[in-house]
């Protein structure tokens, strides 16, 4: 067996009968992106745990190795410290429980005031399913998982969603491509009767009864007739124009807090 992590992973796959184009969807990447998943020697935790949550599985399985042993690799270059060091620095990651409480999102503590929080990957193949399932807790846990590391344990209904197209793509530091995972915080609905926070939340992920899901920025928010007006980074206006909303013909709404962009 090969011993970079990459070459395992596949052979993990190929050993369960996965395909590649499979494992891709499950994992909310692109097909490209699972090959970079393979060339790679040193997997972030984030790839890491994302893996095995996915696939159900634990870290030994794919990747022939402890929890303690993986995670020295992926601190050597952060602790800067001799070999002799490492697996006191070394910190086991315990499996995910799951299923876990409604609205409750799941974190694993990597040490050093870092966390890894877990959501649900709602992927391209997804969106039409989400609109009738978003409220079945049974649906949401089955759902891929997505990860990003945090500095605290925040509260909320976080959840995150696989980008379509490039209507939010304006080739800038702000844009939101094609494939990205965007990770939103729920806005409960109790809360939609007050000016969303446009100024410091930007962009958002709006569930719509009719529409499907729609990833824009809200820029006027009118409180008493219940109407958010949106908008599209893409300079082209002749096919992204601006529009509104209805409140009332929306199910959910999720200020984006982060943007993971495949290499």
């Amino acid at each position: 067996m090969s011993d970079y992590q990459g070459e395992k992973f596949r052979e993990f796959l190929v050993s369960h009968k996965i395909a590649k184009t499979k494992a891709a969807t499950l994992l909310g990447i692109s097909r490209s992106a699972i090959y970079d998943y393979f060339d790679s020697e040193n997997m972030s935790r984030e790839t890491v745990n994302k893996i095995i949550l996915t696939f159900n599985t634990t870290e030994a399985e794919v990747f022939g190795i402890y929890n303690t042993q993986i995670l020295n690799n992926l601190q050597h270059n952060k602790l800067n410290e001799s070999s002799d060091n490492h697996l006191v620095n070394a910190k086991i990651i315990d499996n995910l429980p799951y299923p876990i409480e409604q609205g409750e999102t799941p974190f694993i503590n990597l040490s050093d005031g870092q966390y890894l929080m877990i959501m649900p990957l709602v992927s391209e193949y997804a969106y039409a399913g989400y609109l009738s399932g978003f409220a079945d807790p049974i649906y949401i846990e089955e759902l891929p998982k997505h990860s990003i590391i945090v500095q605290k344990q925040h509260k909320g209904n976080y959840r995150a969603f696989e980008i379509v197209g490039d209507s939010m793509d304006d080739n800038t530091k702000e844009s939101i491509p094609d494939g990205s995972i965007a990770t939103g915080r729920e806005i409960v609905q109790d809360y939609w009767r007050s000016k969303f926070h446009t100024h410091r939340y930007k962009d958002y992920v709006i569930v719509t009864k009719n529409d499907g899901i729609v990833i824009k920025r809200i820029i006027d928010h009118d409180v008493e007739k219940g109407i958010i007006t949106c908008h599209s980074l893409n300079p082209d206006k002749a096919i992204y124009a601006d529009f509104k909303i209805e409140l009332k013909d929306v199910q959910q709404i999720f200020n984006i807090v982060n943007v993971s962009i495949s290499r």
